[in-house]
């Protein structure tokens, strides 16, 4: 049996609830209000499918009460009628301006009455089903991106152990670092929640190109000479030309770009002395930036064929003493002050990224 849809009445003259009650209570549950602060007490209560509310009320009228409603989340996506003497063509396109779903006009006539609110039931229930059905759909999206992010970063993972490892060390350090720079006033702008996420995803992106190097450069177990370095630098490149690819190409154009500027510019310096472009300062893009301080940190800190571990502590020093040349100044600032963070995650990096289930080449050959 399904269950009546429930209506909130809000209006202060008695003949009215009467007169509705009449029409509406064999079909709806009708909840009464004979005032907008006694509505929102109800409102504390239940959660109404429709709402019918009188314009003419006194201390807080329709207008008002209508307003409040649609400024606070709970309450701002319930179909609300007014309820009205007044026909004028003014008073109606007021009312839908401010965002109500239709007017029913007093004295109320109950076969129009009970129409107007079923349909109006009727394409609330649409819109909400609608609503999911986009949110599954957007969730199914962004598994697929999920998946296509871990799969490239097994991809490198099995040309180099090393540089795998190093990518999903280098995401850890970037969600944090991240994370903590989005509620600041100077990055709040710049990092709105849709542009984290996508940015944490590509984060494991950034040394993608390193696929397109030769194994004798990219598996070397010593230092690379100066040709080799210079091989290697194209690594850069060629990921952000596969995102730049990507980009026409994918239902998330914006996913590509964040993920393009990470891969290509995350080797540039502020004082321009990088790779591959050059740039300088605010020139380079800021998740490249951040990406930048991250990389460098995982690299020190991380044990090579060619070297052992440093410490955070001489790590955070190194980076302390390049910023304003190699780093952005203000990044560092903010790194340092969250540097036991981050020395918290070298130190349980480890099962930090084992619940990260990257894809892994290594895990199915053995």
């Amino acid at each position: 049996m399904n269950q009546k849809k429930k209506i909130l009445m809000v209006d202060d003259v008695a003949l009215n609830h009467a007169t509705a009650r009449s029409v509406l209570e064999d079909t709806y549950d009708l909840f009464e209000a004979y005032s907008g602060q006694e509505a929102f007490e109800l409102l504390k209560k239940i959660a109404p499918d429709l709402i019918l509310l009188d314009v003419v009320m006194p201390e807080m009228n329709g207008m008002e009460v209508f307003v409040k409603l649609k400024s606070i989340p709970a309450y701002k996506n319930i179909p609300v009628i007014f309820l009205t003497a007044d026909t004028s063509p003014e008073a109606e396109v007021e009312g839908f301006k401010l965002g109500i779903v239709d007017y029913i006009t007093k004295p109320f006539v109950p076969m129009v009455m009970k129409k107007r609110i079923e349909t109006q039931i009727e394409l609330a229930q649409y819109q909400h089903n609608l609503e999911v059905r986009v949110e599954q759909k957007i969730e199914e999206m962004e598994q697929m991106y999920d998946l296509m992010t871990v799969s490239f970063a097994g991809l490198v993972e099995s040309r180099d152990g090393v540089t795998g490892v190093h990518l999903k060390n280098t995401s850890l350090y970037f969600s944090v670092f991240i994370s903590h720079l989005k509620t600041m006033a100077k990055y709040k702008e710049y990092l709105p929640p849709t542009v984290v996420k996508k940015a944490c995803r590509s984060a494991p992106l950034h040394d993608v190109g390193k696929i397109a190097i030769r194994d004798s450069v990219l598996q070397k177990p010593s230092s690379l000479s100066d040709a080799e370095f210079d091989s290697m630098k194209f690594h850069s490149v060629i990921g952000g030309e596969l995102f730049d690819y990507l980009e026409k190409r994918i239902p998330d154009p914006e996913f590509a770009s964040i993920a393009s500027q990470i891969a290509r510019s995350h080797h540039e310096r502020w004082d321009g002395k990088g790779y591959p472009d050059g740039l300088k300062g605010e020139e380079i893009p800021l998740l490249a930036r951040i990406m930048a301080l991250v990389d460098v940190y995982d690299a020190m800190t991380s044990k090579r064929p060619y070297k052992e571990p440093i410490s955070h502590e001489k790590t955070m020093a190194f980076i302390a003493a390049n910023s304003g040349t190699q780093f952005d100044p203000d990044l560092v600032k903010e790194f340092i002050n969250i540097s036991n963070v981050i020395k918290e995650c070298l130190e349980a990096k480890e099962e930090m990224v084992e619940k990260k289930q990257y894809f892994s080449v290594r895990e199915i050959l053995n």
